[in-house]
């Protein structure tokens, strides 16, 4: 997944789902807007800012192996 394509999900999840804006998911995810919307652009937002970020949403994070390809 590239930088661009993590900030597109997470701002749908973010305005659709959840109807944040990012001055309220900053602050469920514990930092400055400014912060957040620097790692946001950068897709540079740590794993644990992500998932809290998700958890304040009501999702759970799911690590499934991958099935092997013939």
């Amino acid at each position: 997944m590239t930088p661009e394509e993590l900030t597109l999900e997470i701002r749908k999840l973010l305005l659709i789902e959840g109807n944040l804006s990012d001055t309220q998911a900053a602050k469920l995810a514990g930092m400055s807007q400014q912060n957040f919307s620097a790692k946001l652009k950068a897709g540079t937002l740590r794993y644990l800012e992500v998932v809290k970020l998700l958890d304040e949403l009501g999702y759970d994070l799911d690590w499934k192996k991958k099935e092997p390809q013939q």
